[in-house]
């Protein structure tokens, strides 16, 4: 709902609405074959990383947005702007982690 209320955008609503849930079933696919349990560390772990989903996808799509709004075609918008935006995304993402490794 506060993603619609910012973007005004239904698609740009249903991206992270699809992302979240597939990304979390994934992530417990893999512990259930790793054979890692579910802790209070785990459970941490899930709700950082469901934030980095929602918060990377939010930022690509609004960079998106921009270029569609200066006119330019759709596939044309998503190559730009996941080009400029996908390195500083990595590394946003890579240094919160790295963070969080560090403080436990």
């Amino acid at each position: 709902m506060v993603v619609f209320i910012f973007l005004r955008n239904v698609w740009a609503t249903i991206i992270p609405s699809v992302a979240v849930p597939l990304s979390l079933l994934g992530t417990f696919g893999a512990m259930y074959l790793l054979g890692y349990s579910i802790d209070n560390l785990s459970l941490m772990a899930l709700t950082i990383s469901t934030g980095f989903v929602v918060d990377d996808a939010i930022v690509v799509i609004e960079n998106i947005t921009r270029y569609l709004e200066r006119g330019v075609k759709p596939a044309q918008a998503a190559l730009q702007g996941a080009k400029q935006i996908g390195f500083t995304v990595l590394s946003m993402s890579t240094s919160l982690i790295a963070v969080f490794i560090r403080f436990f």
